[in-house]
C-alpha cells in the first residue's frame, strides 16, 4: 500500500470524509475526551446528586414522597425537551456551539436549584436543570461518533464516560460525609458545585473543533478542509498515513426538517426500534439509581448514614465500568452486546429485590451497577452512529427524548411500586424492563461496529440525506 507522507488536499467531500477516516488516534483525540469527560462528570453529578440528597430533602423541606417523586420527574421531562430541542438546534448551528451553551444553560439550573426558596421553583428549576443537561449529553455522543476514528468509537465513549465514575463517587462520598453531619440547607451547597460548568463551557469553546461530518453535510467543505488538514498534520509527525478509503458523502447545504426525516422510512424505523429499546433501558436504569437509597431507607430500615454508605460503595464497584467497556464495545456487535448486558443486568437486580443482609445488598447492587453501567456505555456508542450526519443529532435527540419518557416515568412509576411492594417491586420491575425492551434493538437495529458512519447509514437509507451509495469499506486505521 502507499503510504504518502503529505497532506493530501482533494477538493471533494467524499475524500475529506474519507481522510478524517484514517487518521489515527492522537493526543488530541485524549485531550478532548478528558473535557467531554468533565462534561459529562458535571451533567451526571448533578441528577446523582438529587437522586442521593432526596432523604434529606425529603426530611429538611417536609415534602411528601410523591413530590419527591415528581421533583426526579421534573427532571427528566427537562431532558425529553432538551434532547428534541438541542438534536434540533446542532444540526443547524454546529455541534460545538450547542455543547457551549447548553453547558452554560445546565450551569444556571444547578444554580437556580441551590437557591430555589419553595417546592414550585425547584419543580421549574429541575426543569430548566434537565433541559441544558440532556441537550448538551445528546451533542456530546453526537460528536464522539462524527469525530473520534471509527474503529475506536466504543472505547471513547468509554473514556467520556469516566466522568460517571468520578461524579457518582464523588456525589456518594459527599452524601455519606457531609449530608448526614450537616445543617438542613446544606443539601443546597452539592447542587451549587453543579454550576462549575460555567468554567468548562469557555475550553470547549476554545479547544474543540467543529465537527468536519456537520461541516460537510451544511457544504462547508472549506472550512471542513481546514480542520482536516490541521489533524493530519499532527498525524503526520507520527509517521506517514494510509491512502484515504472509499468514503460517501450525506451533503445538503439545506437545513435538515422533520419532514425530511418523516421521508426517510429506513431512518424512521431505525429511530423507533431504538427509541423503544432506549426508552425501556432508561426506565431501567432510573428504578434501580433513583430509588435505590430511598428504598435502602425506608424499605430494608438502613440509617441514613448506613445508607449512603452502600450506595457509595456500589459507586465504587461502579468504577471498573469504563474499563471492562473498553475490553470489548469495539470488538463485538453493539446491538447484540446491548442485548447480552441488559439479560445480565437483570440477575443482580432480581438478587438486590428479595436480599436482606448486608453483603447481599451489596454485592447484588455493586454488580448491577457495573452491568446497568455497560448498558448505557453501549447505547451511548450506538444511537449516534445509526442516523444519518443531516438528521444525526435531532434523530439521537429523538430517542434519547423517548428514552427519557422512562427517566420520567421512574420517578412516578417507582413511588407507586415502592408503596405497593416496597424495593423488590421496583427492582423485579426494573430487571424485567431491562429484558423486554432489548430485544427488539438485538433483531431489528442496524450493525454498525468497525464501519464507517456513511456506510451504516447508507445501507438502506436515502430520502433524508440524498447520499451515494458507496461499499461498505474497511476503514483505514
Amino acid at each position: 500500500m502507499n503510504r504518502p507522507n503529505t497532506v493530501v488536499r482533494p477538493d471533494k467531500p467524499s475524500s475529506i470524509l474519507a481522510r478524517l477516516d484514517r487518521l489515527p488516534v492522537m493526543a488530541c483525540h485524549y485531550v478532548w475526551a478528558a473535557l467531554l469527560a468533565a462534561n459529562l462528570m458535571l451533567e451526571y453529578y448533578d441528577n446523582a446528586i438529587f437522586a442521593y440528597a432526596s432523604p434529606t430533602i425529603k426530611a429538611h423541606t417536609n415534602l411528601s414522597t410523591e413530590q419527591i417523586g415528581l421533583i426526579s420527574s421534573a427532571f427528566f421531562i427537562g431532558m425529553i425537551i432538551g434532547a428534541l430541542v438541542g438534536g434540533r438546534l446542532s444540526d443547524r448551528w454546529g455541534r460545538r456551539s450547542v455543547l457551549v451553551w447548553t453547558t452554560v444553560l445546565y450551569s444556571l439550573g444547578a444554580l437556580a436549584t441551590a437557591f430555589a426558596p419553595t417546592y414550585e421553583t425547584i419543580l421549574a428549576s429541575r426543569v430548566v436543570t434537565g433541559i441544558g443537561v440532556q441537550a448538551a449529553t445528546s451533542v456530546l455522543l453526537v460528536y464522539i461518533a462524527e469525530m473520534f476514528p471509527g474503529k475506536a468509537r466504543g472505547r471513547f465513549v468509554s473514556i467520556v464516560t469516566i466522568g460517571f465514575v468520578v461524579s457518582g463517587i464523588g456525589a456518594a462520598a459527599l452524601a455519606m460525609f457531609y449530608l448526614p453531619h450537616s445543617s438542613t440547607g446544606a443539601w443546597r451547597n452539592l447542587f451549587l458545585a453543579g454550576s462549575i460548568g460555567l468554567l468548562i463551557a469557555p475550553l470547549a469553546r476554545f479547544i474543540l473543533p467543529e465537527s468536519v461530518r456537520w461541516c460537510v453535510s451544511r457544504g462547508w467543505s472549506d472550512r471542513a478542509e481546514r480542520i482536516v488538514r490541521e489533524l493530519e498534520a499532527r498525524a503526520l509527525r507520527r509517521g506517514p498515513l494510509d491512502e484515504p478509503g472509499i468514503a460517501a458523502t450525506q451533503q445538503n447545504a439545506a437545513a435538515p426538517t422533520l419532514r425530511d426525516l418523516i421521508n426517510d422510512k429506513a431512518v424512521l424505523r431505525t429511530i423507533a426500534v431504538l427509541t423503544l429499546g432506549y426508552f425501556g433501558a432508561t426506565l431501567a436504569y432510573y428504578l434501580f439509581g433513583q430509588w435505590g437509597v430511598y428504598s435502602l431507607v425506608y424499605s430494608l430500615k438502613y440509617s441514613e448514614e448506613d445508607a449512603y454508605f452502600i450506595l457509595f460503595l456500589w459507586n465504587v464497584i461502579y468504577g471498573v465500568t469504563p474499563f471492562v467497556a473498553m475490553l470489548f464495545l469495539d470488538r463485538y456487535e453493539r446491538k447484540s452486546t446491548i442485548l447480552v448486558v441488559s439479560v445480565l443486568s437483570a440477575l443482580p437486580l432480581v438478587v438486590l429485590g428479595i436480599s436482606a443482609t448486608n453483603w447481599t445488598v451489596i454485592g447484588a447492587g455493586g454488580l448491577a451497577s457495573i452491568i446497568t453501567g455497560l448498558v448505557v456505555n453501549a447505547y451511548y456508542t450506538y444511537i449516534p452512529e445509526t442516523i444519518p450526519t443531516q438528521l444525526r443529532a435531532l434523530g439521537s435527540g429523538i430517542v434519547i427524548s423517548g428514552g427519557r419518557f422512562g427517566g420520567a416515568a421512574a420517578g412516578v412509576l417507582g413511588a407507586a411500586l415502592f408503596s405497593a411492594s416496597g424495593m423488590a417491586g421496583v427492582m423485579l420491575a426494573a430487571a424485567a424492563c431491562y429484558i423486554v425492551f432489548s430485544i427488539p434493538v438485538a433483531l431489528f437495529g442496524p450493525r454498525t461496529t468497525n464501519r464507517s458512519l456513511e456506510a451504516v447509514t447508507d445501507e438502506g437509507s436515502g430520502a433524508a440525506n440524498g447520499a451515494r451509495q458507496s461499499p461498505d469499506t474497511p476503514m483505514a486505521a
